[in-house]
């Protein structure tokens, strides 16, 4: 047996600087990131994104690539595969790993959650990964050598601590002349702040509505109303897709003649 390694080895270094150096189940010594111990590490990460790719398969020496990261706080973890190819696209497949090695759970998006434990507070499936030790894994389950492309993401929120103060000033005019009797109004203002992590993934479509309307009595004069409509989007990492509006402003104006007169 030490005969055959002894040519084999010969025979590899016979041709020199012509030898291959990519990855191959004949050249194990350039094989890399196929076990934990070997990972490539992103090191220490408060939020992170990015994209790897490259070819995996056992022609290449290794199934499963490992890709490490230590997170500094409570993250969200996401990995996600990028369609290449649509007949081998099937055999590539990604998940995640804690420090001890355990596989954990992926949702349809490519986010780690927590199992529900129901009647329980707080929702579990709301809640982050605990700070630790991560392997990305990207795995190919067949021999030949396909090309893969992934996407991996550590998403860190920085919660909000202390008091948040706001102020509205609001008025009111009437504008009719010889006007007797009381008028009052009144304004039931409020101001919700949600925390972080309660918010939940924003799927599917989300419309809104307004449709304002207003009575006016006016002896004569002018009349005018004003209409200053606005919407707002707030960014964050969990919404996926496209999100539009528009505004069409239309107004009828109705008039009345009290007591049938013109």
């Amino acid at each position: 047996m030490s005969d055959v390694s002894s040519s084999i080895d010969k025979l590899k270094g016979s041709y020199g600087g012509s030898d291959k150096t990519s990855p191959s189940f004949l050249r194990p010594e350039f094989v890399k990131y196929n076990s934990p111990a070997k990972a490539k590490n992103f090191g220490s990460v408060g939020n992170l994104s990015t994209t790897i790719t490259g070819k995996l398969g056992s022609e290449d020496g290794a199934n499963t690539l490992y890709f490490k990261v230590v997170t500094q706080g409570e993250s969200d973890l996401r990995i996600t595969k990028n369609s290449l190819n649509k007949h081998e696209d099937k055999y590539i497949a990604v998940g995640l790993l804690d420090g001890e090695y355990n596989q954990l759970p992926l949702n349809n998006l490519g986010f780690t959650f927590h199992n529900e434990i129901i009647n329980t507070i707080p929702l579990e499936a709301t809640l982050q990964q605990p700070q630790g030790t991560y392997y990305f894994t990207i795995t190919n389950s067949q021999w030949q050598s396909l090309p893969f492309s992934a996407n991996i993401q550590v998403i860190r929120y920085i919660l909000i601590y202390g008091d948040a103060i706001g102020s509205a000033e609001l008025s009111g005019r009437i504008a009719l002349v010889k006007l007797y009797g009381l008028a009052s109004g009144t304004s039931d203002g409020s101001l919700t702040l949600q925390p972080v992590n309660q918010l939940k993934v924003l799927n599917g479509l989300s419309s809104q509505q307004a449709l304002p309307t207003a009575t006016i009595t006016i002896m004569t004069g002018t009349a005018t109303l004003q209409n200053a409509t606005f919407g707002r989007i707030m960014m964050v990492w969990r919404i996926e897709g496209v999100a539009s509006g528009s505004n069409t402003n239309t107004a009828t104006l109705t008039v009345t003649s009290p007591g049938g007169g013109y």
